[in-house]
Parts: structure tokens; sequence; C-alpha cells
């Protein structure tokens, strides 16, 4: 009996010792590095990427995670490309990841990416649209949005089909392009440039200014003795409201306003003009996708994220949320399930092997790279301020309304 009893406690001694913890518990989390500009000018569009790809990792971790591994985000501030690299650098050699995604700003993406390469990491872009981020010939980049090279010709693609409405011959038709003056804007604006001449518009202007300045009074008047039809106009959101306000004041008519990029797409640019935004044309992706040109799942997925989105920022995802959350939820859905783990030979091969069909992202594009590890199958859209609301116009199959004000009436007459 004593040899019994004795057996009994060192059962019961060892049994004591297990400790029972939920099933993904043990698994190691996936450490991945997130860079956007969180401080400074770009801070509004940085926070709303991050707050997109936050709610990717959230759905994604809610259902087990990437086969059993829960997501965590290193988060690094990178206001400028100074800041980029040494936040990337940190969050490789000091962090220890393998894959940095981001990061909006395409200044911020060159300089991130360029350690992620030098140092063996991937860098997983969502947003940032600078041609150079995929033609440096570099092996760890991956883009799933459109290049700089895509928003232009776009740009001036429909500047042509304006030409039509307003009944000039295209080769009449007068074309000014302004841009800021950084990596992203430089790069739409040439390509807005080479495209307009390539149509056989009459480009007039083609100018580059700093987003910071405050009095854009002079890149309007001289806007305004072009004679100008069409600006095409690559802004962020302070020097896109500047612009317009003073386009305003100092009383320069234009027959059509496009603007590129998510400076004039946002509510906040709306706000700063009320009515006077109405009319305006912006080329980026959609900020609502057609819901019938999505995927059954797609299409789910959308009200999921916008339900979120509303609930932790307080209003409706601008194109650039969506881009960002898809970016990261086809990274971790799509991906690194199929990679296995963060190595980033498996994670590149992963991602050259998809081959998803139009109407799986939020804004209803696809996903195939080519060798460059550019995105072939983004979509881009032509949007436009109605009743202070921004809808999609052009091109037609993905368009929810037709345009209006073709042309913008003068502003003694609104």
């Amino acid at each position: 009996m004593d040899k019994l009893r004795t057996l009994l406690v060192v059962v019961l001694a060892a049994v004591s010792c297990i400790v029972v913890r939920p099933v993904g518990a043990l698994a190691e989390p996936l450490r991945i590095g997130v860079v956007f500009p969180l401080s400074g000018p770009l801070a509004l569009l940085g926070n709303e990427g991050l707050a997109a790809a936050k709610i990717a990792r959230d759905m994604v971790n809610e259902k087990g995670g990437v086969k059993g591994k829960n997501i965590e985000f290193v988060v690094a501030d990178a206001p400028d490309a100074t800041a980029a690299n040494a936040e990337a650098t940190r969050l490789i050699i000091r962090e220890k990841v393998k894959l940095i995604a981001g990061s909006y700003s395409s200044a911020v993406c060159l300089a991130a990416s360029e350690v992620a390469e030098r140092e063996g990491a991937i860098y997983w872009e969502t947003i940032a649209v600078a041609d150079k981020i995929t033609t440096r010939g570099y092996k760890n980049i991956i883009r799933l949005t459109f290049n700089a090279s895509m928003m232009g010709e776009t740009a001036a693609n429909f500047a042509k089909e304006l030409a039509g409405r307003l009944k000039i011959p295209p080769k009449n038709l007068r074309v000014a392009i302004i841009s800021e003056d950084s990596d992203f804007g430089s790069s739409v604006g040439d390509a807005a440039a080479k495209q307009v001449k390539a149509l056989g518009l009459t480009l007039v202007e083609n100018e580059r200014y700093n987003r910071t300045l405050t009095d854009l009074s002079s890149l309007v008047l001289r806007l305004k003795a072009s004679r100008a039809d069409v600006v095409i106009a690559t802004s962020y959101l302070n020097d896109g409201i500047t612009f317009w306000r003073q386009a305003r004041e100092l009383d320069l008519n234009l027959k059509a306003m496009i603007g590129i990029g998510t400076g004039y797409a946002l509510p906040d640019f709306q706000k700063s003009q009320g009515k006077y935004a109405d009319g305006i044309f912006d080329v980026d992706a959609p900020v609502k996708p057609k819901i019938d040109g999505l995927l059954p799942a797609t299409r789910k997925l959308y009200g999921e994220f916008q339900k979120r989105f509303v609930k932790q920022v307080g209003r409706e995802p601008g194109p650039l949320a969506l881009i960002s959350f898809g970016g990261f939820y086809t990274l971790f859905t799509d991906v690194l399930p199929q990679a296995g783990s963060l190595d980033p030979a498996k994670v590149k091969a992963a991602a050259l092997k998809l081959d998803l069909k139009k109407g799986s992202l939020l804004t209803g594009a696809g996903v195939k790279l080519n060798q460059n590890g550019q995105n072939t199958q983004a979509l881009i859209s032509v949007m436009q301020w109605q009743n202070q609301k921004l809808v999609v116009v052009w091109p037609d199959n993905i368009k929810t309304s037709n345009a209006i004000m073709v042309p913008l009436p003068e502003w003694s007459k609104r």
C-alpha cells in the first residue's frame, strides 16, 4: 500500500507540472516589419494605410493566423527617406525581421527597400507608385498596386476622352501638367507628359513644384496665361487643397480638372472645398468597387472591411485604404501560407506564383506579378466628385455613374 501511495504522489506531482496552453499559443508569431509615415506632412495618409493593414492582420489572426501562427507587426514611423533608411536598418538588423511591408510614400519605399535588398529581406509595397521601385533590378521587391506610368497614362488617355465630349479636336486640346516634385509626382508627371504627346494632344505646360509651398499663386497665374483647357495635377492633400483654392481666387477657368492621387480623393479635400470640389476628376484606385465586378468571396470581404474601418476610423475608407488592405490581406492569405515561412526566397517564389483573377482584391484588381515584382493586373480608375460624393466614371466597364460638369462652369457661374 505504501508503494502504491508513493507512486500516486509521484504521478500527481508530474501532472501538476503540465501547463495547459491554447493550441495557437505554442507557435511563435510571424513578426513583420511595417513602415509608414506616421508623423510629419504625410501622416494622414500613412496612418490610413496602417489602419487598413491592422484590420487585415486582425481578421487573419481571428481565424487562427497563418497556419496557427499569429501575425505580429513591428511598426516603424518613417516620415521621410532618411528615417526610412534608419528604420528599415533597425527592423532588419536589431528586430531580425525578414519581411517589411508598407509604405505609401514612394520616397520612403525607395529608401527602405534599398536597405531590404542589401540585407536580403523582402520588401512588400502595397501603395507607393514611383516607377523606379520595380525597375532597379532588385530581386526582393514586390508591389501589388499600379505604378506611376499607369496613373499618368490613364490621366492622359482620359483627357483625350474628354476632348470628344468637349467637341474639341484632340490636336487642339490644350493640356497643362503640374506635379509635386517628389519621386511620386515626378514619375507620374513624366508619364502623363509622354502620353499626352503620344496621343497628339497639345502640351502647353509641364511644371514641378514643392508640395510644402503654401502659396501656389505664381503657378496658377502661369496656367492661366497658358490658356489650358485641361490641367492634370499630381498632388498630395495640402498642396491639392491650396492649388484648387487659389485657382478659384485667381479665376483660373478650366474645361476639366484631372487630379491624380489620393490627395484629391480624400473626404478632407472635399470638406476644404465644399461645393467647389464638384466636377473634379481623380485618377486612382476606385473609391468604391463595382460590386458585381467582385468575386463572391471578395464582396463579403469588402463588407466586413468597410464595417471595421468605419468603426475604427470614423468614416468610410478611401482608395488608399482599399489598396493597403488588399496588399496586406493577400500577403497573409495567399502568399505566406504557401511560402510556409518568412524565408525571403520562399516568400518571393510563392508571390511569383500568384494568379488571382480580376475582382479578387477590394478595388476589383487581380494579381499576377512580372519578374520585376510588379503586379500586371492592378486596376486604376477615374473618379469624379458629384454632389460632394466621389463616384467612378471611367472606364465604362467599372463605372458606377456618368461624368457630369463637362465642361466645368466658370467660377462666376457656380
